[in-house]
């Protein structure tokens, strides 16, 4: 549906609080937490683990921790954007030169939804804002009371969320937790590539519910036999799970390449 320009007091004076800034606004919360009590979001996800960096909680963090993990996107960055991921190079650049915030500061726009504010040509210093009719309204509010506070310079640069329109949303939401996990087990079976599922799980820190055995020593009594049973069923549990991390890991990695994350449509 082709937005609906309006003028009148949708014409806002261009006399920012920060000179140049631009409102970008996200789906998920991102990972600059300065910004987020003037967005929508009350605040920051959940941390992967106790004491983790605050910007790990963002999904965004984790698409570019996942796509340094994808060996082919390595090669092109390697090759200085030449191979056969050249045309994701062109836009996420190479994400093993610096650190992620760094990253960030110059690739945040490819996630950020299109904006409905440009200049406009017969006012100088003004905006126009566009109205798309398909938006939610609570949306379309959200950003013009976050455009005139900033133009008021009442409020820094603030990120408010609309419908995806981002040049590369996110897939689906998962927990920084879950992508935490994930991504541990798969950094374990690079440098542990023999070891079993089981001691895979063990070293991500998964625990099995395992019984104690008889203090005796007893190996035949009833009572040990179903001990033994229930320790099998609590490693085969273990493994189980860490297999599925390991087969989610391949799904986002090999999808990241594909400007998809975070995909994984089998277990």
């Amino acid at each position: 549906m082709t937005p609906n320009a309006f003028n009148g007091d949708g014409v806002i004076p261009k006399d920012w609080a920060h000179t140049g800034a631009e409102a970008l606004s996200f789906v998920t919360a991102p990972p600059n937490h300065a910004g987020i009590a003037y967005t929508r979001f009350k605040g920051q996800r959940n941390l992967p683990y106790k004491e983790a960096e605050p910007y790990k909680s963002s999904l965004y963090y984790w698409w570019w921790a996942f796509l340094r993990r994808n060996k082919q996107y390595r090669n092109t960055c390697g090759k200085f954007g030449a191979g056969k991921m050249a045309h994701l190079y062109r836009d996420f650049g190479d994400v093993f030169d610096g650190t992620f915030l760094e990253w960030w500061d110059d690739h945040q726009s490819l996630f950020a939804e299109q904006s409905f504010v440009g200049e406009h040509n017969d006012n100088h210093g003004k905006l126009t804002y566009q109205i798309d009719p398909s938006r939610p309204l609570h949306h379309i509010q959200e950003e013009v009371k976050a455009l005139h506070m900033r133009a008021q310079a009442i409020m820094p640069a603030g990120r408010s969320t609309v419908t995806s329109t981002a040049q590369y949303p996110i897939y689906t939401n998962v927990s920084a937790h879950t992508l935490h996990r994930v991504i541990s087990v798969w950094d374990l079976k690079q440098t542990h590539p023999t070891d079993s599922a089981y001691d895979l799980g063990i070293l991500a820190g998964l625990r099995p519910n395992l019984m104690s055995l008889s203090k005796y020593g007893a190996t035949r009594t009833s009572k040990a036999l179903e001990i033994e049973r229930h320790n099998k069923r609590a490693r085969i549990s273990i493994s189980n799970q860490t297999n599925r991390y390991l087969r989610t890991a391949e799904q986002y990695i090999h999808n990241v390449g594909h400007g998809e994350f975070p995909k994984a449509l089998r277990r």
